[in-house]
């Protein structure tokens, strides 16, 4: 067993006795128990000196198969090595935020105490007088499903008694018990699960005041505000009215936007969505983060807004749709819960339902959320089923996003007819991502949230339908790529519009200036409540293919050479009052080379990094549905994928 970067890899040696013959250069041999049992594509592969076969891999790559218990290769001439490891990858638990355990229930990783069915956990802490236990408890277990009961004893009293029902295994159920009214020294707190043989988990355990009262009526002055961050990951600007759309299109969204603060120049600080959720969850530019490519995980030695509010005693939680929002990429640090769903699982009213199970789970911390959704990503899909048999059938038929063998006079003619049925359907993913939100705010409206808590709805980045013959994002940092709706609603907030350019560096500073901390003297960015002047805006592309993009007021200079900035280069430049459509290249104009050369000194900083990047090879099934979702060209994150498809399978194996 090995330790590796989230978790264990354990090897087993098969010698070449141990297979089995089956003719036609075809080898099988049992799959061994424990963790090699479960076999899930991406963590499992063969390894020998010049073999290296995965299961789940792609047509036309080597690969093996596994039936009925056994594994099957098919070597072509000769016979397997003399030893082979069978590699199996497991996620397991880790230390977190003040040393609370992490661990996983399926796809949520978060806080919780691991109790097994044959013996009690035992932890001896202070209990102060008039207190509440609260966790919610969930179940892991092979056994035919029956009711499992949770028990909690104080000093060998019992406090607590619940039966869980097998509909409540995996989503759990939230528990909450005033304890004995006395204070005690040194008490004694044991949890127990009694059913068949399996893990009972308790899930973001809180030891709190017996009396909490409900979100805006604490039976204390809240010193700290409750905040939920709603990212609509792909959301173009002009969806919305405020920011030159029909204003028809998301009426729930336009309802909301009406009472909230409109930062109307808001813009990405990159075309897709690792490096730019990671500076939305650091305040670091991507340069300084070094989170910009698929093997690039935010390293752990940067912390995150999550993990600074945990600290201030924030109770931190985060439901996502995977893709690049995942723990694989180091996204989840801080969250007592971080519940991410896979492609073959998107379902906005889920989401949604999570979400909102999460905020009713109050035990009177203060509360910070983020809901992530790919409602409006591709494929695109149609209604509350999330139907992508148009989409299907569309890529199929002009799959715009494979360049390989394409001309860009027929990738040009592919878009031109195929355009206006992308924007339909993509719009009809806003569409439907507008009735979630309004699902969503209604459920804040019942908790008190949205009466007394902060909201803010933005995206990670925009989306090309067509513009400059270019589609999807990733790429080059057309402004359709880069501007995004922030809409900011709060107590004592007055609505209306705010032209000053911002960005979502300024989402950090925000959420600290809301909970009373001090900034990273490291951040580039500035409190949405009290930015006052204009700042350049700056946006970068750091993979392979690299680009930086700065907006200075109405001007925009684009280049792949950011050194050149020093000397007045750039490769493209753009006048966005007279040009919005970014049409006539205006790189050798005097003014073009001025701005470069006079903000070339801030650009150094912000591509400096601040801690060793990490480079960690992701699994071949996250690597699948990364694909399935649209990524995979020259760079990671670029879109480049031929067919529609419904998405891979990812799956890390259980424990």
């Amino acid at each position: 067993m090995i330790e590796v970067l989230g978790g264990v890899q354990v090897e087993h040696a098969i010698a070449r006795a141990q297979w089995t013959d089956e003719g036609g250069g075809r080898w099988s041999t049992p799959l061994p128990g424990g963790a090699f049992a479960y076999g899930l594509p991406g963590f499992l592969r063969l390894s020998a000196p010049g073999l290296d076969l995965r299961t789940g891999a792609e047509a036309g790559k080597s690969s093996f198969v596994l039936e009925h218990g056994r594994i099957h290769v098919a070597l072509g001439q000769g016979e397997p090595p003399e030893s082979v490891a069978l590699v199996q990858r497991m996620e397991h638990g880790a230390a977190g935020t003040d040393a609370r355990w992490q661990l996983r229930v399926g796809n949520d990783f978060g806080t919780g105490i691991p109790v097994w069915s044959d013996g009690p956990e035992e932890l001896v802490c202070d209990v102060p007088a008039a207190s509440r236990i609260s966790f919610t408890a969930c179940w892991l277990s092979r056994s035919e499903p029956a009711p499992v009961t949770f028990r909690v004893r104080l000093d060998g009293e019992l406090v607590h008694e619940a039966v869980l029902a097998p509909a409540d295994f995996l989503r759990g159920a939230f528990q909450s018990a005033v304890l004995p009214p006395a204070a005690r020294k040194r008490a004694r707190l044991a949890f127990e699960v009694a059913g068949p043989p399996g893990l009972g988990i308790l899930a973001r355990p809180t030891l709190g005041p017996a009396e909490i009262g409900v979100y805006g009526a604490r039976p204390w002055p809240a010193a700290r505000p409750d905040v939920v961050l709603f990212l609509a990951d792909t959301f173009r600007a002009d969806n919305l009215g405020a920011y030159g759309g029909s204003g028809e299109l998301a009426p729930h969204l336009e309802r909301f936007a009406a009472g909230a603060r409109c930062f109307a120049e808001a813009r990405s600080n990159a075309a897709w969505t690792l490096p730019s959720v990671a500076s939305l969850l650091t305040g670091l530019a991507p340069g300084q983060h070094t989170a910009n490519d698929s093997p690039n995980p935010l390293p752990k030695e940067v912390e995150t807004v999550c993990e600074a509010l945990a600290h201030a005693g924030y109770r931190v939680g985060a439901v996502t749709d995977a893709g690049y929002f995942t723990a694989f990429h180091g996204l989840d640090q801080g969250c007592e819960l971080f519940a991410q769903h896979h492609s073959t699982e998107w379902n906005l009213d889920r989401t949604v339902a999570q979400a909102l199970q999460f905020l009713a789970a109050d035990d009177g911390r203060p509360v910070f959320l983020i809901v992530h959704t790919y409602r409006a990503h591709l494929p695109y899909r149609v209604g509350p089923e999330e139907d992508h048999s148009q989409w299907d059938a569309l890529a199929k038929a002009y799959p715009v996003l494979a360049r390989e063998g394409k001309t860009d006079e027929e990738h040009a003619r592919l878009l031109a007819e195929s355009r206006a049925s992308y924007r339909e359907l993509y719009q009809a993913g806003v569409r439907d991502l507008d009735r979630g939100f309004g699902d969503f705010f209604g459920g804040l409206e019942r908790l008190g949230l949205a009466q007394h808590g902060w909201l803010v709805f933005t995206s990670d980045h925009g989306e090309a339908l067509g513009e400059h013959d270019d589609i999807f994002h990733g790429g080059d940092l057309w402004e359709v790529k880069l501007r995004i709706p922030l809409l900011v609603r709060g107590p004592g907030l007055a609505p209306g519009r705010v032209d000053l350019p911002v960005t979502l560096l300024d989402f950090a500073p925000t959420l600290f200036a809301l909970a009373g901390l001090e900034p990273d003297p490291d951040w580039a960015g500035t409190s949405l409540l009290t930015v006052d002047h204009a700042r350049p805006s700056w946006a970068f592309r750091l993979q392979k293919r690299r680009q930086v993009a700065l907006i200075d007021g109405a001007r925009k200079l684009l280049t792949r050479q950011d050194k050149a900035f020093a000397s007045g280069g750039c490769e493209l430049a753009y006048d966005l009052s007279t040009d919005p459509g970014e049409t006539e290249n205006q790189a050798a104009a005097p003014w073009a080379k001025e701005l470069a050369r006079q903000h070339a000194p801030e650009l150094g900083p912000l591509l400096a990094p601040l801690v060793e990047e990490l480079n960690v090879e992701p699994s071949g099934a996250l690597q699948h549905e990364l694909k399935g979702i649209g990524y995979g060209g020259d760079d990671e994150g670029d879109e480049a994928h031929p067919e529609g498809t419904s998405g891979g399978e990812p799956g890390a194996a259980p424990h």
